[in-house]
């Protein structure tokens, strides 16, 4: 009898329970060897992608795109070319969804025939879908790590650590006098990078700031930013030009549900302050003259602005439940991040502790992994504030929906110019920005809002702190 293979929607999370497929990439009828990526599949807020320790013709797809699957229901299934179709009917009809693991295709195989010795020794290494992909990220080869999973398969835990990051005094007393060009230098500082060693490709033999770029990204401690992408132009569906209702996507579900949620569930108040914004942007434009690579933007210095008031006024800084407050010493900002799919708020760790440079290189990360879709469950873990910008769009004020179990969540609107009094009776013009604080009742007064904004604008107002 030909061999048959079922592919399940596997468990990627302890609260998964669900998955929408969002892409098939490979098509019915074509063949795959070991390792090929078959689906991107919707969990929450992130898309993971399935592959195959398997070879085989992805003979039927089961759940076609936009639909929503079970964790542990057959969604596709692999065969050899020999297997007949009363073969691969028999089959689907007598196949029982499992709850998959983590390691979904171990479960694949305990439901299946064995393959032939053969079959397995041209299969080559065997790994789990994330270990092999950050294998492939960092150029590592696989057939010289031992696998400590069930048959000898790789996990994450079982590759090369990548090099950790040093502190950056450590950086900076260790890259003293190194040949490099200043902005290189205070680039490998900002990140924890050691450059001794590395080989230089500036003027005279100089280590330039693109050496360390391309160093520090090999070394998984940096990304760099995408570049802006015009948005398309937005087509209705044809269902929607019909007046059809379009089902939720995996993410949008989410989204809805966390909203609906925390609107009904928690007492939101809004305090709103003027902000004026022209000595932040004179000195970002300074920051920013002559500097190579990646700029830092007005929202960095927000970020890093809201991290110092926070971690000032850790009343602020609080998760809140039903049965009490949990206040946190460590912020652990969230950054509100627009996407196709709906909106993500992946979280920059310890941000009152890390510098303008570190706070720009980390949120460029995070907003790169979002708008390709690669943000790990991780990235968006925990968070106990989150900022959300809408300035760009031109938006003057706004009230944004708290992230339970979040306290509270700031609305920064665009600046406008208005006319300010002098203290001699004259008139001026200052840029002037809305920021609006929603914070959740239960767990923060008027009076403590009020002082969070007040410091807040005081770093803004006077932002040369915010470099140092």
């Amino acid at each position: 009898m030909a061999l048959i293979h079922p592919v399940t929607l596997p468990k990627w999370g302890l609260e998964m329970s669900e998955g929408q497929i969002s892409r098939w990439i490979v098509a019915e009828g074509d063949s795959v060897e070991p390792g090929t990526e078959l689906v991107d599949i919707e969990t929450d807020k992130i898309v993971n992608t399935l592959d195959t320790d398997r070879g085989g013709i992805l003979r039927r797809i089961l759940v076609p795109e936009g639909e929503t699957a079970p964790v542990g229901a057959l969604i596709a299934v692999l065969a050899e070319a020999e297997a007949s179709e009363a073969e691969l009917a028999a089959f689907i009809a007598s196949y029982v969804p499992v709850d998959a693991s983590f390691e979904p295709k171990d479960e694949a195989k305990s439901a299946s025939p064995e393959p032939s010795p053969a079959a397995e020794a041209g299969a080559g290494p065997k790994a789990s879908p994330l270990a092999r992909r950050i294998a492939e990220q960092d150029g590592i080869d696989l057939a010289g790590v031992q696998g400590s999973g069930q048959g000898g398969k790789i996990k994450k835990a079982d590759l090369p650590s990548r090099p950790a990051a040093l502190a950056p005094d450590e950086a900076a007393r260790r890259n003293t006098g190194a040949h490099a060009s200043p902005v290189a230098v205070n680039f490998a500082n900002a990140l924890g990078f050691d450059l001794t060693g590395l080989k230089p490709s500036g003027y005279r033999g100089r280590i330039s700031l693109a050496d360390v770029q391309a160093a520090v990204q090999a070394a998984g401690l940096w990304s760099p930013p995408a570049a802006a992408i015009p948005a398309a132009p937005a087509v209705a569906p044809a269902a929607a030009a019909q007046g059809g209702e379009q089902p939720f996507t995996g993410m949008r579900k989410s989204i809805a549900n966390a909203l609906r949620h925390s609107k009904q569930t928690v007492p939101h108040f809004y305090t709103a302050m003027d902000v004026e914004m022209d000595a932040l942007m004179a000195l970002r434009g300074q920051f920013n003259s002559g500097r190579e690579g990646a700029k830092i933007s007005v929202n960095d210095f927000l970020l890093r602005a809201a991290a110092l008031a926070l971690a000032a006024h850790p009343e602020v800084n609080i998760h809140v439940s039903d049965s009490g407050i949990t206040r946190f010493d460590q912020v652990d900002l969230c950054v509100a991040v627009a996407i196709d799919a709906g909106l993500v708020t992946p979280v920059i760790r310890n941000a009152a502790q890390r510098s303008l440079t570190e706070i720009a290189a980390e949120a460029g990360r995070l907003i790169a992994a979002a708008r390709d879709r690669s943000l790990t469950a991780e990235d968006l873990r925990g968070g106990t504030f989150t900022l959300s910008n809408l300035g760009m769009y031109g938006v003057r004020s706004f009230d944004a929906i708290i992230n339970p179990p979040q306290g509270a969540i700031l609305a920064v609107g665009a600046p406008r110019r208005e006319a300010r009094e002098t203290a001699e009776g004259g008139l001026r013009f200052a840029s002037v920005a809305t920021l609006t604080l929603s914070a959740d009742h239960r767990g923060i007064d008027g009076a403590v809002a009020a002082r969070f904004l007040s410091t807040l604008k005081a770093r803004i107002e006077t932002p040369m702190a915010l470099v140092m």
